[in-house]
C-alpha cells in the first residue's frame, strides 16, 4: 500500500480488509436471519459502515446489492436530532434523504455506534420489502404517476429508543403495509445486523484507539481516491457521446431517452446528461438532487475496479467521478414525481454509459447486456387474514454482452449492481399458489459475435389458485434490442407470452403493468440476450459445436448467423470455410463501433439529433407541472406526421409547439409572474 497517509501503510491496509469484513459479517447475518425469500434466498439487501461525514467506508464485495458506494447519507445522518446510545433510525422516502431512500420498498435503518459516550460512525442495513402499501400489490407499479401510490413515505425517524422499539410508529407502519409479519422479520433482521456492526465497531475501538480509527477511516477513503484518479488518467482524455432508451412509460407508449457525454480530462470523471428526457408521468424517475446517485453511476465505478482490482470498495473510489443533471429531468425529478422503477431507468442510464465508454475503451467495454430485470411479484388471496399474500417468485434477468474475448455470461445480467440469486423452484412452490413448469435458457437469444452475448432465460408458471395478480416492473427490451459491438448483432428482445385456462396456444401479451390472473392459466416470460462482440463469421468453430450441443442456438442460427454448414454428422468445416469466405466478401470493408438494431435506426432516422435537441430545448423552457402533458402532444405530432410520409424538421416541431402553446399562454404567463 501506499505510503503519503498518517496510519502505517500495513496498518491500513489490515483495517481496510477489516472494515470490509465486518460489513460482509453484518449482510450474512442479515441474509441469514431474513424473514421473506426476497431477502433470505434472493439477497436483495444492502449493509455498510459510514462515516461521522457520510461516506461509506466499510462495504461487502460479495454479498447484497454492491452499488451504493457513491452515495452521502450526510442528509440523512442530520435527519433526527439528539442520537443517544442504542437509537436506531429508520426510513425509505427518497424526497427528505437526500435521495438516500431511493424508492419506497427499500427500508433503510442505521444505527450510530458510541464509545465512551462520542460518535464513532454509524451502522446501515436495508432490504427490499415485498409490499410498502400503495395502489398495487408489491407497491411498485410503472404507471403510478405520483410517489403517494408507491405506499408509506417514512421519513427519518427513530425505530428504536434507547433500545426500545417505538411502537408508535411500528403500529403505523404495519397498519399500511399488506403483509406486516413479513416485514417485521426482515426489520429484525436489519436490527441483528446493525447491532453486530456497532459489537464489531467497539471491538476496533478497543483495540486501536479511538484517534486511531478516525484517521485510519480518513486514510482508506483518500487512498480509494488517489488510486481511483490514477486509473482514470490512464483514460485518454476527450468527451465520448452515446444515448440509449426505455422503450417506452408503459402508460404513453413513447421511448425515453438518456443522454450522456463522458468528459475525462486527467485523473477526473464528468458524466454531463444534458438532452436527457424530462421527468416522466409514471415510474421511471429518479430523484438525486443533481449528484452523482449510484443509479447514474455504478458502472463507471465497476470499470474503475476492473481496470484496478485492489481499490478499496469505499466512497473514495467514485470522489473523482461528478454528474451534471438536467432539473426536472428524469434523473432529478422533483416532487411528487413516482420513483418505484428507478432500477429500470438506472439499468438504463449504464447502458448509456457504457455505450459513451466503449468509444474510449472498445477493448474493456463490454456489449451491451440485457438492461433487464424484472421481479414478477405475484398476489393471491389469504384465507387467514382475508387480504393478499404477496411474494417474489422470480428476479427475472438477462444475459450480459460479450467482451472483446470472452463469452457473456448466460443469465446473468445486472449482477453487476448486486449479487442477487434466482429463488430456488421448491421454495417458490411452497410459498405461493403456482407450479413452475419450465426455467431454463432461452435457445437463440444469445446475440451473435466472434464471441456471442450471453442467453436470456424462459419463466413458465401455471396458477393454482383463483383471482390472482401479477405485477412485473422493469420489463424492457421489448422493441429495441441489447446494441453490439464491432459487428457483434444484438441480443433477442423480450417477450410475454399467456396462455388462458383451457386455451391451446399462447398468445404475446407484451409488456406487463398488472395482470389479472385464474387457476390454469400458465404464463411465459422470455428475457432478453446481451449482445455479441465483433464478426460472427470469426467465431471459433470448435465454439460453435459447443453451443449446438448445449442447446445454446439452433442449428437455424448455426447457418443463418454464423455462415455454418451442416451435414448429417455435425459442422462441414471445408464448406463451413468456404460459405464464410463468401459472406465475408460482400461485407463492408469498415464496421461501426455500435450495431444498434433495426428498430433503433428506424426511431432514430425520424428522431435525429437535431430534432431531439429542439424538442428538449421546448420542453425544460416550461415549468415542470406542463412538460409530460407537452411532451406527449409534441410527440404524437411529430409521430403522425411521420405516419404521413413527412420528415419533421426542427423547423416544424416548433410550428407544432406554437400551435399548442395557445392553451398554455394564460398558466405561463402567470408562472412568468411568480404564481401570482
Amino acid at each position: 500500500m501506499s505510503t503519503g497517509f498518517k496510519t502505517d501503510p500495513v496498518q491500513l491496509e489490515i483495517l481496510v480488509q477489516r472494515f470490509r469484513s465486518v460489513a460482509e459479517e453484518m449482510a450474512y447475518a442479515l441474509k441469514r436471519t431474513g424473514h421473506t425469500a426476497f431477502v433470505n434466498e434472493t439477497g436483495d439487501l444492502g449493509v455498510a459502515l459510514i462515516s461521522r461525514n457520510g461516506e461509506i467506508f466499510g462495504f461487502p464485495k460479495a454479498i447484497g446489492i454492491t452499488m451504493f458506494v457513491s452515495l452521502n447519507y450526510v442528509t440523512v445522518l442530520n435527519a433526527v436530532d439528539d442520537l443517544k446510545q442504542g437509537d436506531i433510525v429508520v426510513f425509505n422516502d427518497p424526497y427528505t434523504t437526500g435521495g438516500v431512500g431511493s424508492h419506497l420498498p427499500d427500508i433503510n435503518i442505521f444505527k450510530p455506534i458510541f464509545h465512551g459516550g462520542e460518535l464513532i460512525c454509524y451502522a446501515y442495513a436495508y432490504v427490499h420489502a415485498t409490499d410498502i402499501g400503495g395502489k398495487v400489490a408489491g407497491s411498485l407499479s410503472p404507471s403510478s404517476y405520483e410517489v403517494y401510490q408507491e405506499g408509506l413515505r417514512i421519513p427519518p425517524m427513530k425505530l428504536y429508543r434507547a433500545g426500545q422499539p417505538n411502537q408508535d410508529f411500528l403500529d403505523l407502519f404495519f397498519a399500511n403495509c399488506r403483509i406486516p409479519e413479513d416485514n417485521w422479520g426482515d426489520i429484525g433482521a436489519m436490527v441483528t445486523a446493525v447491532n453486530l456492526g456497532e459489537q464489531r465497531v467497539g471491538e476496533l475501538v478497543g483495540r486501536y484507539g479511538r484517534d486511531e480509527l478516525w484517521q485510519a477511516i480518513d486514510d482508506a477513503l483518500d487512498y480509494s481516491e488517489a488510486r481511483s484518479r490514477a486509473v482514470i488518467e490512464k483514460i485518454p482524455d476527450g468527451r465520448y457521446r452515446f444515448s440509449d432508451y426505455l422503450e417506452d412509460d408503459v402508460v404513453t407508449g413513447i421511448p425515453i431517452k438518456i443522454c450522456v457525454e463522458v468528459i475525462i480530462e486527467g485523473g477526473s470523471m464528468l458524466l454531463d446528461f444534458a438532452g436527457t428526457d424530462v421527468q416522466v408521468r409514471a415510474a421511471f424517475n429518479l430523484y438525486s438532487e443533481g449528484r452523482p446517485h449510484p443509479w447514474m453511476v455504478y458502472k463507471i465505478m465497476f470499470l474503475l475496479l476492473t481496470m484496478d482490482h485492489e481499490i478499496p470498495l469505499n466512497a473514495g473510489l467514485m470522489r473523482p467521478v461528478e454528474v451534471a443533471v438536467p432539473d426536472g429531468s428524469i434523473l432529478n425529478c422533483k416532487f411528487p414525481a413516482a420513483i418505484g422503477l428507478r432500477t429500470t431507468l438506472g439499468v438504463r442510464v449504464q447502458d448509456a454509459l457504457m455505450g459513451a465508454m466503449a468509444r474510449a475503451l472498445p477493448e474493456v467495454v463490454p456489449a451491451a447486456g440485457a438492461g433487464y430485470v424484472a421481479p414478477i411479484v405475484f398476489a393471491e388471496p389469504n384465507l387467514v387474514s382475508g387480504g393478499l399474500k404477496v411474494t417474489v417468485i422470480e428476479p427475472m434477468v438477462g444475459g450480459t454482452g460479450a467482451t472483446s474475448d470472452s463469452d457473456g455470461v448466460n443469465a446473468r445480467d445486472v449482477v453487476d449492481l448486486s449479487n442477487l440469486r434466482n429463488n430456488p423452484t421448491e421454495i417458490v412452490e411452497t410459498i405461493a399458489a403456482v407450479k413452475i413448469r419450465r426455467y431454463g435458457l432461452r435457445e437463440d437469444s444469445a446475440g451473435a459475435g466472434k464471441y456471442r452475448g450471453g442467453c436470456g432465460k424462459i419463466l413458465e408458471f401455471e396458477i393454482l389458485s383463483p383471482d390472482c395478480l401479477t405485477t412485473a416492473r422493469g420489463m424492457e427490451r421489448h422493441r429495441f434490442a441489447p446494441w453490439g459491438l464491432k459487428g457483434g448483432f444484438c441480443g433477442a428482445k423480450a417477450k410475454v407470452l399467456l396462455r388462458p385456462s383451457g386455451a391451446e396456444e399462447f398468445e404475446d401479451i407484451g409488456k406487463i403493468d398488472s395482470l389479472k390472473l385464474s387457476a390454469g392459466d400458465v404464463l411465459q416470460v422470455h428475457t432478453p440476450g446481451g449482445a455479441g462482440y465483433g464478426d460472427p463469421l470469426e467465431r471459433d468453430v470448435a465454439r460453435i459445436e459447443k453451443d449446438l450441443a448445449g442447446g445454446i442456438i439452433s442449428a437455424a442460427a448455426a447457418e443463418l448467423d454464423y455462415g455454418i454448414v451442416l451435414n448429417g454428422a455435425g459442422i462441414d468445416r471445408k464448406a463451413t470455410e468456404k460459405r464464410r469466405a463468401q459472406l465475408a466478401a460482400g461485407k463492408k470493408d469498415e464496421i461501426d463501433l455500435h450495431r444498434l438494431g433495426p428498430d433503433r435506426e428506424e426511431y432514430e432516422r425520424l428522431w435525429s439529433d437535431d430534432l431531439w435537441d429542439r424538442f428538449t430545448e421546448i420542453l425544460y423552457a416550461l415549468p415542470v407541472p406542463f412538460r409530460a402533458d407537452v411532451r406527449e402532444q409534441l410527440w404524437h405530432r411529430v409521430d403522425q406526421a411521420a405516419r404521413n410520409g413527412q420528415q419533421v424538421t426542427p423547423g416544424m416541431l416548433g410550428g407544432y409547439w406554437e400551435d399548442i402553446k395557445v392553451r398554455y399562454n394564460d398558466a405561463l404567463g402567470q408562472a412568468a409572474r411568480g404564481g401570482e
